[in-house]
């Protein structure tokens, strides 16, 4: 009963701050604002040796001082990339070295003869914002405050203004990123066969449609966010911690995560039901210089926030953070909430703070090189995400979320969501088979329906299925969509329901057009006995006399043959194509036997408008130089067959087709 009354509670208070931000330009309550500005130090007066403090969140909500030393500075050697190093002997500082989650921490330094307490006095030189990994010293970087103070002056002062990124080249560089962590990510097996097969369908299509010849990747300058044995070679932005609530949560989304500058990490604060501690005053918690800003990507039956520190608040109400960038896209629109920490944890690499967040309070508006600036204002969108998971054993449970539709961490956080309400109650069976269906609305009026069966699969392959789909809908060079809502239903039940073809016969080869022919399967099933199943192919009646293959397969199979036999499917050269080549791929059928009859006169295309049976006349004019969108194809004739199991393998057969 406390735990329902604290959630009702906290649903309360955030309904009550999103109606303050939404309705009213005016300061939000939990933001303090400064009658006047924090008295700063010019880059030009700091000194080595200057001494002063820090101020961040170390456990809680209480902002806590820690201690400073500068020991160098380094000059402009670009426009707004000087950096202020200082070295910390603060023994908690000591002990973790930079921590990611102190991001934005203000810096003060004492002048000469002013009174040396921790925690006040002195001017704000900047926000901690680099570090070194495995460094055997606290050494800090800090970003000049006149940089990010600069980075606010160009907040746009008009609500709802943020479009996304610029479409073109930039956005399909960003979705063939995407397409790679995700195809990375996603191993070579049965289960992720035909999500694999989707993304080759977008990836033809992409290249069609930039026009390029190779890897959009080779194009695209390097992030700021390096992973892996390189992390101790440079200076680093320090990685914003994100709270998963598991450690395989962690291992399927740091590679997603991780180039936009977000570092997941296993804890409670992100599991389903998660509340922070008892000693959190909520309600009260304040975004005032050292506090927690969270960044809430994700909110409801469970909080999915990275979280930051607050370097400074301008009197116009400006939050300035991070004191580096996110993704550096400039302007941006996601939630701005407090947030508490539960403690920081050591490491022998970079330390870190285990977070949560708390309310939101505004929206981040400008991600730049110097950091973050938020407002008051209710600017970003979220979509309902309702998720039913059904799992052996358990009744159907329900979880609803809020997510931040930007188009980067939208698809990133609809996925994670998903795939935590799989894992909420315990891991699905080993040996099983799930049925994912998915109703995805967005903006323009788009819908799509996912109705896909995969044997032995797990959580994770929700993250194939469905963030391909809907990062193309967010990143595509057409529109700048955003998902609406989304309504996803998980059933799992015991047992791998998978067979091969092993064995076909066809009753007659020698066919006449508009005859039947029936096929005799032999199916393998997982674990079990063979199957004896009899299908029926009906030919065309307009065939002409000739030798013609008829394939019998799964879908995989099935796909591959249209991929390679009609070029023109994967044309899309509006939004509206490109919808429906994507529910194209959507409507393939993985628990299905294929027949499918490729027929020997080429046709021709004219974008997705297929003409078959052209007269030769009519197909030279068409592909003629003054043409050049048409495109040859070759026709194909299936039927489908429903089957209680996942189908792979296949076996062709040569019908020879005679009129008399």
């Amino acid at each position: 009963m406390q735990e329902i009354n604290y959630r009702i509670n906290i649903l309360v208070l955030g309904l009550v701050a999103l109606l303050v931000c939404a309705g009213s330009k005016t300061h939000a309550q939990n933001i303090k604002v400064p009658d006047k500005p924090t008295p700063t130090m010019d880059l030009e007066d700091v000194r080595v040796g200057m001494k002063g403090y820090g101020l961040t969140v170390f456990h809680g909500t209480v902002i806590e001082p820690f201690n400073i030393e500068v020991i160098s500075i380094e000059p402009n050697k670009r426009p707004n990339y000087a950096v202020i190093w200082v070295r910390s002997n603060d023994d908690r500082m000591v002990e973790s070295g930079p921590v990611k989650g102190m991001s934005g921490s203000p810096i003060y330094l004492w002048e000469e003869g002013e009174e040396r307490i921790p925690g006040k006095g002195g001017k704000l030189i900047g926000a901690f914002a680099f570090g070194f990994a495995e460094s055997l010293q606290c050494l800090i970087g800090v970003q000049p405050i006149d940089y990010m103070r600069e980075t606010a002056s160009r907040v746009s002062k008009e609500p709802d203004t943020w479009s996304g990124p610029k479409r073109g080249k930039v956005s399909s560089i960003a979705l063939s990123r995407t397409l790679d962590q995700v195809e990375a990510m996603t191993p070579n097996d049965q289960s992720t066969a035909m999500a694999r097969l989707r993304i080759s369908h977008i990836r033809r299509w992409l290249k069609h449609v930039t026009g390029t010849t190779g890897g959009l990747m080779s194009d695209a300058p390097d992030g700021p966010y390096i992973v892996g044995s390189d992390l101790n070679k440079r200076m680093l932005p320090m990685m914003i911690p994100i709270t998963m609530g598991s450690s395989e949560a962690v291992e399927v989304f740091a590679p997603l995560y991780e180039p936009f500058g977000l570092m997941p990490v296993a804890g409670p604060s992100g599991a389903i039901g998660g509340e922070p501690p008892h000693d959190v005053d909520v309600q009260n918690t304040m975004l005032e210089p050292g506090s927690v800003m969270a960044i809430a990507l994700a909110f409801g039956d469970l909080d999915l926030g990275a979280t930051g520190t607050v370097t400074d608040i301008l009197p116009t109400g400006e939050v300035l953070a991070l004191g580096h960038q996110m993704s550096g896209e400039g302007e941006m629109a996601l939630p701005m909430a407090t947030g508490y920490v539960h403690f920081v944890v050591p490491s022998r690499s970079i330390s870190f703070k285990k977070s949560g967040t708390l309310i939101p309070q505004g929206t981040i508006v400008r991600d730049e090189n110097a950091g973050t600036v938020g407002i008051a204002e209710k600017r970003y969108h979220t979509a309902p995400v309702d998720v039913t998971v059904h799992i052996p054993g358990h009744e159907a449970m329900d979880y609803h979320y809020q997510v931040a539709t930007h188009p980067a961490y939208g698809p990133r956080s609809t996925a994670n969501v998903i795939f935590m309400s799989i894992m909420a109650l315990h891991a699905p069976p080993i040996e099983n088979t799930f049925r994912l269906k998915a109703d995805l609305s967005f903006t323009g009026g788009r819908h799509f329906n996912v109705d896909t069966v995969v044997a032995g699969g797990t959580a994770r392959n929700v993250v194939p299925e469905l963030m391909p789909l809907l990062s193309t809908m967010t990143e595509n060079p057409f529109e700048n969509l955003e998902l609406v809502k989304a309504v996803v239903d998980v059933e799992f039940t015991e047992g791998i329901r998978l067979a091969d073809i092993v064995g076909a016969q066809l009753d007659h080869v020698e066919v006449k057009p508009g005859e039947t022919v029936a096929i005799d399967l032999q199916l393998k099933h997982y674990a079990g006995p063979l199957e004896n199943r009899r299908i029926t192919f009906k030919i065309p009646e307009y065939l002409d006399e000739g030798e013609y293959p008829l394939t019998i397969s799964g879908v995989e199979k099935h796909a591959e043959i249209v991929m390679a036999s009609n070029p023109d499917r994967m044309i899309a050269r509006s939004m509206d194509e490109l919808v429906e080549l994507l529910q194209e791929s959507l409507d393939y059928r993985t628990d299905a036997v294929y027949a499918t009859l490729q027929l020997p006169d080429a046709g021709l295309a004219l974008g997705r408008n297929e003409l078959p049976r052209l007269p030769s006349s009519r197909s030279v004019i068409l592909q003629s130089p003054t043409r050049p969108l048409a495109v040859p194809y070759t026709p194909l004739v299936k039927q489908v067959y429903d089957a209680e199991a996942v189908i792979q393998g296949k076996v062709v057969f040569k019908l020879n087709i005679h009129k008399y």
